[in-house]
């Protein structure tokens, strides 16, 4: 039976869009193994993480409505999480105009505004859910924060900051979502 029931939440690791990004069959357990590293770890997972796929149909149909033709006209992907941690640099990514310098009291400050700061940046983004029994799931796209930014500091309860990344095309295709399934007890770590 190749269908499984995915428990759990899992990891998010981030890089900048690299140059060229190959998504070929045979590229993408190099692709897993070379960004699913220690180094490239996002922040820590709170909460999990939502995949949503959102096509914009278009049906056309007679009057009567015996001939109808549907077609997609537009795809939207977003990967969205919970992080509970937080750092300068994970600002600088989830805010466009996010800059950092350090004071000489060795202090992180972070500037956000003006939108001659935007870098519009992309990144890859690979959320990792790991399942030694049923294998693990991973989800591939390159995109942007498109979530806002914001900061919940409440007496007895952790800030999390839930960033949504809404996908741009991988490649040539248009392909804007790639999902990894390790056949069951397969899985890599």
């Amino acid at each position: 039976m190749e269908e499984r029931i995915a428990l759990g939440s899992g990891k998010i690791y981030l890089i900048e869009q690299p140059s060229t990004l190959d998504t070929d069959l045979e590229n993408l357990d190099t692709m897993i193994t070379k960004y699913c590293v220690a180094a490239n770890e996002f922040g820590a997972v709170k909460n999990g993480a939502t995949l949503t796929y959102t096509p914009t149909n278009y049906t056309a149909s007679d009057d009567p409505g015996r001939f109808t033709k549907t077609i997609v006209q537009e795809e939207v992907v977003t990967l969205g999480c919970g992080l509970i941690t937080i750092g300068a640099n994970m600002l600088k990514v989830l805010v466009d105009t996010a800059r950092t310098e350090e004071t000489t009291a060795n202090r992180k400050v972070i500037k956000i505004g003006g939108t001659a700061n935007a870098k519009n940046a992309s990144y890859l983004v690979i959320f990792e859910h790991l399942d030694a029994k049923d294998g693990n799931i991973y989800v591939i796209i390159v995109g942007q924060n498109t979530a806002e930014l914001q900061f919940s500091f409440q007496p007895g309860a952790e800030t999390i900051l839930n960033p949504t990344f809404t996908a741009e095309g991988l490649d040539e295709d248009g392909t804007k979502l790639i999902i990894v399934m390790d056949k069951p007890g397969g899985a890599t770590e």
